[in-house]
């Protein structure tokens, strides 16, 4: 009895030991990932200002434009309040978020060792604590549901062992998470009456969930909301409310299969359940996911329908305590109970969890994930940036500011200007007078690059011929000034008066050190460039100058890009620059027009020796590469790009 006792509290010491590294690992991450303004998204931002709000008297969000409940019913933000204040940072939710989502091995562990056993528990809390779906959820921002799936667990770690008064609390922690989490609550629900015939349980399962769900959806949200985000809009194609959808689901199941079954919502089932050898589909528990995964295949998101973000954190509970009993009921088949031995079972799902990380896990992209997490020049400069920025001011910022910036009272967020509209609404967005400030990186990659984080397709958040007059229109309303600019960032402020300019129409071509003469497809020329040293505090910075004339006029959008290069023709560092900040892009030029744009960049310490500039053109639309011709000598590549003399 002596050595069963060690043996156990070894099991357990491991579990420990392990749920603890999962903590370290991911909390110095998602450290690093804050300090080096690797947040790109906005999510992380509004929770943290939501919380500053909140213990501030307030449940506005001035980034969305609405209160909070508006968006989401994270009630459960009223009860983390309490750690905030102690903490007022981010990187508290980001730490919280790592430790619930580590905490969750726990109940699977003893669900897990309850119907299995302690070698086979352990190896499911290695699967939860190695799964690409719990990984990218941990890594990307910062999201509510990640409480769920502590709570949820445990909820049925208490059903399992009929501690109500448990079952109860984590069933009422669980809805406070977001109004979604009755899809999971009720099909537990329906599974209890049809499974165990427990009519108490199920009935507050049921009852709670279709009341919450009602409550949360039809009342709360829209009264809060007030129609400013039109969430329907990603089921539009089967209805503009939770009835149309549903009857829309139920009366055309055809077109409905059709939508729904393609091969990428295939490869994202398989992605699902791949670290668990699939034995999820062994258990009837299975089916208590169907609702809420179908909530994400019918929604036109495509990142729903993937692993890559949180959108799968109300789902992992059930598919490792389903794959648990799913596993329990394969070991009941009398062949496989007689002749497969237990440590190669163990062996075969190691196998294949190593199988799905290699395959689904975030490894391919850890080179460029761990060069994100090393602080660099531009980094500091970004938070030199923001120091420059009083605690109490307004400010409107592009996204990977926002999260640095989220403990204030008036934080607007720069795409709502670019795309002219709120979030998932069709309302003008009118930024507030209120905003003083504005810090902008020109190439944010969600706000500029051709990409929709909403709808993850190349439906661009920036709109050709649309979202670059709406930024000449904030430049011209706001009279903005330029504070300070380095490379694409920019912090401006209003009525600020300052020699730096972002770009300029000329009536005619001013004097030129460097002349070019460089067309681009008898579209655009550039007539050449000057440079000037800049003393400032950040050392070996340079004043770029660029002059274009407009030929015939192009329809193109034109991006350009800087290459660092070293003798031996490496490139060292290349630094990305859309042509007057898409302000004023070549597409809108007029024929015959000059135009003037300045930049300012860092010289890297290297370059001072043996390194040399080239400037090549691109199209943002396809990234296809131009080449230069020009008549002036050597002032081209044999690769079509400009020479720059620095």
């Amino acid at each position: 009895m002596l050595g069963l006792h060690k043996n156990k509290n070894a099991t357990e010491l491991l579990l420990w030991v392990l749920i603890c590294l999962y903590i370290g690992i991911f909390g110095y991450i998602s450290f690093l990932k804050y300090h080096c303004f690797s947040y790109g998204d906005f999510d992380l931002a509004v929770h943290s200002q939501t919380l500053w709000n909140i213990l501030h008297g307030s449940i506005y969000s001035s980034i969305l434009g609405i209160d909070f409940l508006g968006n989401h019913a994270h009630f459960i933000l009223f009860l983390i309040a309490p750690i905030y204040l102690l903490f007022q940072s981010p990187l508290t939710l980001l730490f919280l978020q790592t430790i619930f989502l580590a905490l969750a091995a726990y109940p699977i562990y003893l669900i897990a060792r309850e119907e299995l056993n302690k070698r086979l528990a352990l190896t499911l809390v290695l699967a939860y604590l190695f799964y690409p779906a719990l990984w990218y959820t941990n890594l990307y921002e910062f999201h509510p549901t990640v409480f769920a799936t502590l709570f949820l667990s445990f909820m049925f770690y208490c059903f399992m062992k009929k501690y109500f008064k448990g079952f109860i609390l984590f069933m009422s922690l669980s809805l406070l998470c977001q109004e979604n989490i009755p899809l999971i609550i009720v099909p537990m629900g329906i599974y209890i009456i049809f499974t165990k015939r427990e009519i108490r349980w199920a009935t507050s399962l049921i009852v709670s969930g279709v009341i919450w769900f009602w409550v949360m959806v039809v009342k709360v949200i829209p009264y809060f909301n007030k129609d400013t985000v039109q969430f329907f809009t990603i089921y539009s194609r089967f209805g503009n409310s939770v009835s149309e959808i549903v009857w829309f689901v139920i009366t055309h199941p055809l077109e409905t299969a059709r939508i729904i079954i393609t091969s990428s919502n295939l490869s994202y089932v398989v992605s699902l359940f791949m670290q668990v050898s699939f034995f999820s589909f062994f258990s009837p528990q299975i089916l208590i996911i169907f609702p809420v995964l179908m909530q994400h295949l019918l929604s036109k998101r495509e990142w729903e329908h993937t692993i890559y973000r949180h959108y799968t954190a109300e789902m992992i509970p059930i598919i490792f305590i389903s794959a648990i009993y799913g596993i329990k009921r394969f070991f009941e088949i009398p062949y496989i109970k007689r002749y497969l031995r237990e440590g190669i079972f163990i062996s075969i799902m190691l196998i294949a969890v190593v199988i799905s990380n290699i395959s689904l896990g975030p490894y391919v992209g850890l080179e460029s994930i761990y060069k994100e997490l090393k602080k660099d020049i531009w980094d500091y400069q970004k938070e030199n940036f923001i120091d420059m920025v009083p605690d109490k001011a307004g400010i409107v910022a592009t996204f990977e500011f926002l999260t640095r910036l989220s403990c204030r009272k008036n934080l607007y967020s720069f795409h709502h200007i670019v795309l002219g509209f709120h979030t998932l609404s069709d309302k003008p967005y009118q930024l507030p007078k209120e905003a003083e400030y504005a810090l902008l990186d020109f190439n944010d990659k969600f706000t500029f690059n051709l990409f929709n984080p909403y709808f993850g397709t190349v439906d661009s958040a920036y709109m050709l011929g649309k979202s670059d007059a709406n930024l000449r229109n904030f430049m011209q309303n706001g009279k903005w000034g330029v504070v300070d600019m380095i490379g694409s960032i920019v912090l401006l402020k209003k009525g600020y008066k300052s020699e730096n300019i972002l770009y300029q129409v000329l009536d005619m071509a001013p004097e030129i050190y460097n002349p070019l003469e460089a067309m681009v497809a008898d579209e655009i020329e550039l007539i050449g460039y000057n440079v000037c040293r800049i003393e400032r505090l950040v050392k070996n910075q340079i004043k770029l100058s660029f002059f274009w004339r407009t030929l015939n006029g192009t329809k193109k959008d034109y991006g350009c890009f800087v290459d660092i290069v070293d003798r031996d023709g490496e490139i060292a560092y290349t630094f990305i620059k859309p042509i007057c900040y898409r302000i004023y892009p070549p597409y809108v030029w007029q024929e015959g027009e000059v135009v003037k744009e300045d930049y300012i960049l860092f010289v890297l310490d290297k370059a001072e020796d043996g390194y040399f500039f080239k400037m090549g053109i691109f199209d943002y639309k396809d990234s296809k590469f131009y080449r230069f011709a020009s008549s002036v000598p050597d002032a081209v590549d044999d690769s079509g790009r400009i020479n720059l003399k620095i």
